[in-house]
């Protein structure tokens, strides 16, 4: 999702100072730190905060000069709100546990019928088990992320609000960033062509795009 204007590489987010009272989460260019900074040199790494910030005022702009760009993040929003998929992925895994259940119910009337042996009903009886546990594994993983979807869905519902009353939203929040955000590109050239790492491109998935110039 961040991609390097120079390179074309990658960003990777970093921390720095992490065992001081200054440590902060910077983002730089995957070429510049792995292959050295001859390979990338106009790159420089931002700070998160910054981006987040600079992001706001994106979105500000945006809105203002787009009421395009505002019916497009509604619809978004009401499509991530109304999407129901973990509800069927969990529904999906009931349904393929009730047939093992049933699977493994038939072998105790095929062994009390003499159909299989002790050692063949053992070993089915081990593999479906085995299936099972699995998938009650996968169930609860899946309805963790159903309480962790229904949070992030609280959050859009609130931004929904803010877009339809056409509010300047003043708080990141990055369930809302990655649901609007197609790209960001870090770094760029400023209007008389000088190279300027702090040049921040956000390019929506509405298709359109802006630039906010940091540290100015």
């Amino acid at each position: 999702m961040y991609d390097c204007a120079y390179c074309g590489g990658t960003l990777t987010r970093r921390r720095w100072h992490s065992s001081t009272k200054y440590s902060k989460t910077i983002w730089q260019c995957v070429t510049s730190t792995k292959k050295g900074k001859k390979f990338c040199p106009h790159s420089k790494g931002i700070p998160e905060e910054a981006i987040e910030k600079a992001f706001l005022e994106s979105y500000r702009i945006m809105c203002n000069n787009n009421k395009d760009v505002l019916e497009e993040f509604l619809q978004r929003m009401e499509e991530a709100l109304s999407s129901n998929t973990i509800h069927k992925e969990i529904a999906k895994i009931e349904k393929e546990i009730q047939g093992l259940e049933n699977k493994k119910n038939k072998l105790v009337d095929m062994i009390l019928e003499n159909i299989i042996d002790k050692d063949t009903h053992e070993d089915k009886y081990n593999s479906l088990m085995q299936e099972i546990n699995e998938k009650v594994q996968t169930r609860e993983k899946s309805l963790s992320n159903l309480e962790e979807e229904k949070d992030i869905k609280k959050r859009l519902l609130a931004f929904k609000k803010v877009l339809e009353q056409n509010e300047v939203i003043d708080t990141f929040d990055r369930y809302v960033f990655e649901s609007v955000v197609d790209k960001v590109i870090v770094g760029g050239v400023d209007e008389e062509g000088n190279k300027d790492p702090a040049m921040i491109t956000f390019v929506y998935k509405t298709g359109l795009s802006n630039s906010i110039f940091l540290l100015r």
